[in-house]
């Protein structure tokens, strides 16, 4: 029996739907001209931010589904605000609404998507930055003379001090990634 070795080594290809609306299609396919088209220009850009964020922190997905529905209405001007909040929030206007009823009934623990997918890669430059103190430090520390340099010396409390400043800024992006829960406090 002799199978086909294209059909071991080729990759499982699936298809993704967008919407987006004529005008910036239509600069998409301007910039795709020349680069293989739209779907090759796709392609390219979803790899590219998969392997990009290919260490940042996983979003967990919902355990059930929402299947009950509420109807809601609103005047314009509160419409205007509801979209204006959502997309300060990387969402849209259900989405927002959503976690907002969420967090005052304490059902979910986390505020929404949008949120965690702005901070995680802040949080993991944090990290880097981290890293690279420590690592500056270290190499400080290796270089310092035995007789003791008080300008290294001095430098090496700079690094410290910036160092602990950083882990206080991981501290507090993980923190509103568990849950900005000031952000949705109001007044009774």
């Amino acid at each position: 029996m002799t199978t086909n070795p294209l059909a071991r080594t080729s990759p499982r290809i699936t298809m993704l739907t967008a919407r987006i609306d004529a005008e910036t299609l239509a600069a998409f396919d301007v910039f795709a001209e020349g680069r293989g088209g739209r779907s090759a220009v796709l392609r390219q850009l979803i790899e590219q931010a998969a392997q990009a964020n290919a260490d940042a922190p996983r979003i967990e997905r919902r355990e059930t589904t929402a299947t009950n529905r509420v109807s809601v209405r609103f005047t314009d001007v509160e419409n205007a605000v509801l979209e204006h909040r959502a997309s300060q929030r990387s969402t849209d206007r259900a989405g927002w609404i959503k976690a907002l009823v969420r967090r005052h009934l304490g059902l979910k623990s986390r505020v929404d998507d949008g949120l965690i997918a702005e901070l995680a890669p802040i949080r993991m430059q944090l990290l880097r930055i981290g890293r690279n103190l420590n690592q500056a430090m270290k190499a400080a520390n290796a270089s310092m003379l035995p007789d003791g340099d008080k300008q290294i010396g001095g430098e090496l409390r700079r690094i410290a001090d910036m160092r602990m400043e950083v882990s206080e800024q991981v501290a507090a992006v993980g923190d509103a990634m568990r849950g900005d829960t000031a952000y949705w406090a109001v007044a009774d």
